[in-house]
């Protein structure tokens, strides 16, 4: 019987070949429905090779989220190196409401009722990955002179809470009209906690596809007295 040497990889390489692995079969088959054995197979290793790196089928999936997150966070870190921390994060905004690779797993999560799930990995991601940038941001604005905040953990609260407001908007295809009433008010609500001068935020959002028949596009409420 001939010997078969085994291919040793770098422990990251063998990481993110799970990750790929686990990616593909969530989206496609879904994330209830695939097995671990399912992730191992597709990425050619033993059963014992996904638990050194991941102890749960939960753990992987974070993993995926976790590394999107970061190589976006990694971005506009060195954004906020070239522009100003006002631009950086109207930037950063714009970009949470694009389309990203990420869109089809989180559809199927939604269709399993995934969400206590997605919440508690959205809740760790924005700690531990958004967080973290958003902080340093809002220092930059202090000492440019453009924001003045005090109290930054409890800011970044309200922060959230006006950008879910533009995500149900989104999510729910809401009228143009509305939606644009929303971002004025979102600008007005970020203004205010992120203490910047009155129309310093011209928001943008990323209008779904689907009410446009083309890709997704730019939408910015026309600029009006407040």
């Amino acid at each position: 019987m001939p010997f078969i040497a085994r291919i040793r990889k770098d422990p990251e390489v063998r990481r993110t070949e799970l990750i790929d692995a686990a990616f593909e079969l969530f989206c496609s088959a879904g994330y209830e429905q695939t097995m671990i054995i399912d992730i191992v197979k597709r990425a050619g290793v033993a059963k014992g090779t996904f638990y050194y790196y991941f102890p749960t089928k939960e753990a992987i999936l974070e993993a995926i989220c976790n590394r999107w997150d970061t190589e976006l966070a990694v971005s506009f870190r060195l954004k906020g190196r070239r522009d100003t921390a006002l631009g950086t994060l109207q930037a950063f905004i714009l970009q949470m409401t694009l389309p990203s690779q990420l869109d089809v797993l989180f559809e199927k999560l939604c269709e399993e009722n995934q969400f206590n799930l997605l919440y508690q990995i959205w809740q760790r991601e924005t700690k531990n990955v958004f967080n973290p940038l958003l902080v340093d941001l809002i220092r930059q604005g202090n000492q440019e002179g453009t924001m003045q905040v005090t109290c930054i953990n409890e800011t970044l609260a309200f922060f959230w809470s006006a950008l879910e407001c533009l995500w149900d908007a989104l999510y729910l295809r809401e009228p143009s009209d509305i939606l644009r009433n929303k971002i004025k008010v979102a600008e007005a609500v970020l203004e205010r906690i992120l203490g910047t001068e009155e129309g310093a935020l011209q928001l943008s959002v990323a209008w779904p596809q689907e009410l446009l028949g083309n890709d997704a596009v730019l939408f910015t409420p026309q600029p009006a007295s407040r």
